[in-house]
């Protein structure tokens, strides 16, 4: 899985349209969309957007139809109205410190969040079709040093799943990597023969031990048997936004009686190095997150 990075531009060109995307971020297209709409006169942001002239030029790439590339986000683009109404926020965003972050910063931190999800879920998408690799769908090697990979799902998402499911108080009180390891007859949980659900404390995951296989993986074309319906964490692969990190345990009161989400503010961009097309484009991906004014993290393994 070691691989060697493309040496030149032609090398690349494997990756077409996912590299592309990758080299034409949208962020610091909705930094001035932001900027725009505090300072000006707009009731609506996509007013702005038909206004924008093309193309539009910065320090890292040439945007030719900047609005068709801003109108994907249309729907998370008018969450920055808020900013000019009263609304009363329903999440909290605190900073390193634990301090809470004030409105601008909480409500543009949250939209910029999902617009680069839906934007990483697309290129990783693309990127990923380009690699013939089963990695995320597949138990570590032998030669790998975790002991097992844990795919989290949603309840929904589970049931796709045919697969044995373990759910007690015991595995409800646990999470894949604590201490004690969960035991399952009096061995620990990784060492199944084959894949497995597990009810954790924070939900159902897909548990894959050594040596094995996503049910849904076609061993002889290496694809997705249900690759239409996937979990949401098998669309955002190897390279995801980390500006907000959920923090549940410190979740507040809210005025209405319910639960508040708290979320600390990360401004980092993730990419994982188990990837052949995160260490293939690592170049790329660096100046992805330059043009976002993010801090690039390179971290290894799944689990």
């Amino acid at each position: 899985m070691q691989g060697n990075r493309p040496k030149d531009k032609h090398e690349k060109n494997r990756y077409g349209p996912g590299l592309s995307l990758l080299n034409q971020p949208v962020l610091p297209l909705i930094h001035m969309v932001q900027f725009f709409f505090l300072t000006g006169s707009f009731d609506h942001v996509a007013d702005i957007i038909d206004e924008l002239p093309s193309p539009i030029e910065t320090a890292h790439t040439e945007y030719r139809n900047p609005a068709a590339l801003l109108h994907h986000y249309d729907d998370l683009l008018a969450d920055f109205e808020m900013l000019k109404r009263d609304d009363t926020l329903a999440f909290l965003v605190i900073d390193e410190a634990g301090e809470r972050v004030d409105r601008l910063t909480a409500i543009s931190s949250r939209v910029t969040q999902r617009i680069l999800t839906r934007e990483l879920e697309r290129i990783n998408s693309l990127l990923c079709g380009s690699c013939d690799c089963t990695l995320c769908c597949t138990g570590p090697d032998d030669d790998m040093e975790q002991e097992f990979y844990e795919i989290p799902l949603s309840n929904r998402e589970r049931k796709r799943f045919p697969l044995n499911s373990v759910d007690s108080d015991i595995s409800r009180r646990h999470s894949a990597l604590a201490e004690p390891v969960f035991m399952i007859n009096n061995r620990p949980f990784y060492e199944m023969s084959q894949p497995a659900l597990i009810h954790w404390q924070t939900g159902w995951s897909l548990i894959m031990p050594r040596q094995s296989a996503c049910p849904h993986l076609d061993n002889q074309s290496g694809r997705c048997l249900d690759y239409a319906a996937r979990p949401k964490v098998c669309r955002r692969p190897q390279i995801f936004p980390y500006l907000l990190e959920r923090l549940p345990k410190r979740d507040e009161e809210g005025s209405n009686g319910g639960k508040l989400p708290v979320y600390r503010l990360r401004r980092s961009l993730l990419a994982v190095m188990d990837c052949p097309y995160v260490r293939d484009l690592q170049d790329d991906i660096a100046a992805y997150a330059a043009a976002g004014e993010l801090e690039l993290i390179l971290t290894r393994n799944k689990a």
